[in-house]
């Protein structure tokens, strides 16, 4: 809510020009969709992370038997592992059986590492590298074959050494079949280079063979490729939305480890290194907040439900190492689910943390109170099941029985009752409640008259639960007694059940020294983080806080997060990746806007805007919820 939009006068021009709009089919007001539609959303398997402890290079191959496969590396570098089980969770604790083992001497008596296992024409295939037993880093690629219908049953057959025009250092092959021709990846070290490993392409005339010529479509150049060596390797592909995804790992296997990502046209041809991109970026990296080291060396396969996509990779719980990493054997399996941005890119997020995952038997929804361009007497309610793509779920929802419904920010209490409080008027000391059972039928409860003196204005009331269950409302208040407008975000706390008594409104020390308005906070890490518009500049700041009332210290001033100027009504929400995502107005523009941040709030993607309401929908607020 800003003061330039605070002009009766010049909404009544726009409202005009956009309920015209809306008759016309504006964004945002399609046929609302029942929630028991929405509520068959995908769901995958519950599991505990690190799955499978001590195991490197982790690789899950669903078969069409209905098991999951599982292979890793094992720290004693001398036998090739095979796991299997009806879940993901279940490889856990499945019985483990050795189906391979090193040589006493010569070829294949070394090093042992990155099995992968795929099921090819009928039989069963176990790539790996190793090295001679007196040469134990001359380690090159190798395959053997099992023709059971039972990878544990039969018998494993040396198929040999998968045989490359550059004769050196070479790892990490993997198989993957894209319009009827099969291929093959893997690292190998380029000779003209001096590096350790690029990643290389080629066709395969059968699974272990190679044909035609080796291309390189990666090597390692960017800063985060070539710490401690310069690595890419553990290739792994995903096919989805049009689109090659290539992952591959990079620098020394200690937290410097990482995930990269390469992307080609389904469209083009995979043997052109040119049609392979390289994101600039690591796409997935060690993190402090979840205690989660050197990610990587990952594969990708599909839960339960056979329709949602799950990382598979390894990382250690602790970041100091003491000497050779390779020598440290507590790299362990983890599984988390695999999330996709609005563009149909992969979202990665970030390692998640010990511990069981979110129950996934329950599908996340996130509901949206806004109001409208169009009407800012009449509340709308949206759905998502990503934070991203909202369906209107009733519009209108909500109208007041006086007054206005302007910014409604939305809670669910512990009487099972969703709440809304929202600003009544452009001027006076009140704000409104209503409460709904389904998010459809809304019913009015009361307007609250702040016991304040000297209020002149009462706008952009944002609930806030704290972590012991209390409810809070921080709403900005002008108490000037002046034309001008100037606020300050006051806080007030529920004094009942009911949510019928609350304290007097006391300022946010900190955020009480400017004009402030529109402030929103959120708790993470121990602290709470405030998002608030700055009414002189038009810029969103932020400032943080080791308790609600403050005092608040400003950590981001200006255009901090690189989102431009007039900027209003920030609301933030938790997302299933372990980041957040941040809505705000772009009111000059007549756009609605959302960024996100991975990393507690340091750093921030481009904005981009809300699909389908940009433009239409107003200052609101979304609750997400597991259902």
């Amino acid at each position: 809510m800003s003061r330039s939009d605070g002009q009766p006068s010049r909404r009544r021009v726009l409202m005009g020009a956009l309920a015209l709009g809306a008759v016309a089919g504006t964004p945002g007001l399609a046929e609302a969709v029942t929630p028991s539609a929405r509520e068959t959303a995908a769901r995958a398997a519950r599991y505990v992370n690190p799955l499978v402890r001590n195991r490197a290079d982790p690789h899950i191959f669903k078969h069409t038997d209905g098991y999951y496969y599982f292979t890793a590396t094992a720290p004693e570098y001398d036998r090739i592992i095979l796991r299997r089980s009806r879940t993901l969770s279940g490889l856990a604790t499945a019985s483990e059986s050795v189906i391979w083992k090193k040589h006493t001497s010569g070829d294949m008596g070394a090093h042992i590492w990155a099995p992968e296992i795929h099921f090819i024409d009928g039989k069963w295939y176990v790539y790996f590298a190793s090295a001679p037993a007196n040469d134990v880093w001359k380690i090159r690629m190798w395959v053997l074959e099992n023709a059971s219908a039972n990878p544990f049953t039969g018998t494993w057959t040396e198929k040999g050494r998968i045989a490359t025009p550059i004769d050196s250092f070479s790892l990490d092959a993997t198989t993957f079949v894209h319009r009827g021709t099969r291929y093959l990846l893997w690292a190998q070290s380029n000779p003209d280079v001096g590096n350790n490993s690029s990643i290389y392409i080629a066709k395969m005339a059968n699974p272990w063979t190679i044909t035609g010529p080796q291309v390189e479509i990666s090597r390692p150049t960017y800063d985060w490729e070539t710490r401690g060596y310069k690595v890419n390797e553990g290739p792994s592909v995903l096919q989805k939305n049009g689109k090659l995804f290539l992952t591959y790992s990079a620098s020394a296997t200690d937290a410097n480890y990482c995930m990269g990502l390469l992307t080609a046209s389904a469209d083009s041809d995979p043997l052109a290194a040119a049609s392979w991109k390289k994101s600039p970026q690591p796409v997935f990296t060690s993190n402090d907040t979840t205690k989660q080291y050197g990610p990587g060396h990952n594969s990708f396969t599909v839960a339960e439900d056979g329709r949602t996509d799950v990382l598979v990779y390894h990382a250690r719980q602790y970041k100091d190492i003491t000497g050779d990493p390779l020598n440290d054997p507590n790299r362990h399996t983890r599984v988390q689910t695999l999330g996709w941005k609005a563009d149909g890119t992969p979202d990665f997020g970030i390692p998640v943390a010990d511990g069981p995952a979110p129950d996934t038997t329950a599908a996340t929804r996130y509901t949206m109170t806004a109001f409208t361009n169009s009407s800012e007497s009449n509340m709308y309610v949206y759905e998502s099941p990503d934070a991203l793509t909202y369906t209107l779920l009733k519009g209108p929802a909500f109208t007041p029985p006086s007054e206005l419904i302007r910014d409604p920010s939305i809670i669910k209490h512990t009487d099972g009752y969703y709440y809304i409080v929202y600003t009544t008027n452009w001027t006076g000391n009140t704000i409104g409640f209503a409460r709904s059972r389904d998010r459809v039928n809304w019913t009015f409860v009361r307007n609250h008259t702040l016991p304040l003196a000297g209020v002149e204005r009462t706008w952009a009331p944002e609930f806030f639960v704290d972590a012991g269950g209390s409810v809070n409302i921080i709403v900005s208040l002008d108490t000037t007694a002046t034309p001008d407008y100037i606020f300050r975000p006051h806080l007030l706390t529920a004094t009942n059940a009911s949510l019928s008594s609350w304290t007097t409104p006391k300022p946010l020390t900190g955020l009480d020294k400017a004009n402030y308005i529109d402030t929103f906070v959120v708790r993470h890490g121990g602290q709470y983080h405030a998002f608030t518009k700055q009414e002189t500049t038009k810029y969103i700041e932020y400032a943080t806080a080791t308790s609600l009332g403050g005092p608040y210290t400003f950590r981001g001033t200006g255009d901090w997060a690189g989102w431009g100027s007039w900027r209003e009504g920030p609301a933030l929400v938790p997302l299933d990746n372990g980041g957040w995502r941040i809505y705000f107005d772009g009111y000059a523009e007549k756009k609605y806007y959302y960024s996100d941040s991975l990393d507690g709030f340091r750093t921030w993607t481009p904005i981009r805007q809300v699909p389908g309401l940009s433009g239409f929908a107003r200052h609101f607020t979304v609750l997400k919820e597991s259902v």
